[in-house]
């Protein structure tokens, strides 16, 4: 099978970038051709490149001509897109249909329908305009960007292709993360059918199991950041000086973190850590704390701890309800509660049978993330696409 993936490179590199070379990678292995076409928003700089590409984000010609070429030279069973915000831009969805050629695209956050894409705002959850064509809390608020003109760019390009139906009409089939988020989309103003969803989660690589003895400490890893719930981690811990908790990552929160913990030696901060290194401390860790205030999409840090054996305590809320399985591979606390997280704590320091966590842990990755199950679940997903689109030739 031959599949082109369309990418728009952020002008930071991030999960999504990631995720696209580990899926290249894993049908490769399998014997399959793939092609990238890729874009990228590094020439956005100033404020008018900005309004400049962000005009050409509701139909760009120069990248539909790219895709042309592409698909004329590469002849692709299928076209896979992980993201064509900004340059891209859906002129590729529709570039693709004239073609004939089934499009697959995976959504990564919530872009569609949130101006910043995270429905997230002031640090909380935030649904203003979740059911808006055209949002204007949006641009009201500046949630992208914290600029009102970039906010109606962003609100204007995604409620124009609501209104085309660009969404429902120009794509096979859209691959979502978890079905909180499918059910998030089907009660938005996307307008696409819940037949045209597919849950499908991410994967990662087999980290190998960790120490079948644990050290006596907890762990977080991530960016240090009131969305993140690291004010929440703090309070839990801070008058506990019983139970020792270890801190890796960076962020805004930084300075505030080392005065916080000043005077508290069982709170231990070791900085922004490699992967590796943090790999090491899960293998090593009791649990780790996974605290976010917002839904998230799909938290890799959450499936390289199931890879390694370890349970995790997680907020209730978002995907990590469905990630994390109270009792069975871990515990769910109220999010934005440090009273609720405390009581978690508790119950893992105390719980007889906290052994089966592990193991749970263990099997939940070897079940449900590992590269075997995402080549089974996606081949899967391809193959429906192209039969689909086959019949309707």
């Amino acid at each position: 099978m031959k599949i082109l993936f369309i990418h728009n490179r952020y002008q930071y590199a991030g999960g999504e970038d990631a995720m696209l070379l580990m899926e290249k990678t894993a049908l490769e292995t399998h014997g399959h051709e793939t092609e990238v076409l890729e874009f990228d928003n590094q020439q956005i700089d100033s404020l008018a490149s900005k309004i400049r590409t962000g005009l050409a984000s509701f139909y760009n010609r120069q990248s539909a001509k790219r895709l042309k070429e592409t698909v004329r030279r590469f002849r692709p069973d299928l076209i896979h897109v992980h993201n064509l915000f900004f340059t891209a831009s859906p002129s590729v969805l529709f570039q693709a249909a004239r073609m004939k050629v089934p499009v697959v695209m995976t959504i990564h956050n919530f872009r569609l329908i949130c101006a910043n894409a995270l429905l997230l705002r002031d640090n909380q959850v935030c649904e203003l305009c979740v059911q808006k064509k055209f949002p204007l809390h949006g641009i009201k608020y500046k949630c992208y960007r914290s600029s009102a003109i970039e906010s109606a760019l962003v609100t204007a390009i995604t409620g124009a292709h609501k209104l085309l139906h660009t969404w429902q009409n120009k794509t096979s089939r859209i691959i979502v993360l978890s079905s909180f988020m499918k059910e998030k989309l089907l009660s938005s103003s996307l307008g696409v059918a819940g037949d045209k969803l597919a849950i499908k989660a991410n994967f990662v690589t087999d980290t190998g199991i960790g120490d079948n003895q644990r050290e006596d400490f907890y762990l977080f890893a991530g960016r240090l950041s009131k969305e993140k719930g690291i004010g929440v981690l703090l309070k839990a811990f801070l008058d506990e000086p019983g139970r020792r908790l270890v801190i890796a990552g960076d962020g805004p929160e930084k300075e505030a973190l080392a005065e916080a913990i000043k005077d508290a030696p069982w709170i231990r901060y070791v900085g922004l850590q490699s992967k590796e290194n943090i790999l090491a401390l899960m293998k090593k860790c009791k649990a780790l704390l996974f605290t976010s205030v917002w839904y998230e999409g799909m938290p890799t840090t959450i499936l390289e701890s199931f890879s390694t054996g370890t349970p995790v305590i997680s907020s209730r809320i978002g995907a990590m309800t469905e990630l994390v399985e109270d009792g069975v591979n871990g515990f769910h606390f109220t999010a934005g509660d440090p009273a609720d997280l405390k009581r978690c704590l508790e119950k893992f320091d105390t719980d007889a049978g906290k052994r089966l966590l592990y193991d749970n842990a263990r099997q939940t990755y070897l079940d449900k993330y590992t590269p075997a199950a995402h080549y089974a679940a996606i081949m899967k997903l391809y193959k429906e696409v192209i039969t689909d689109a086959q019949l309707t030739l």
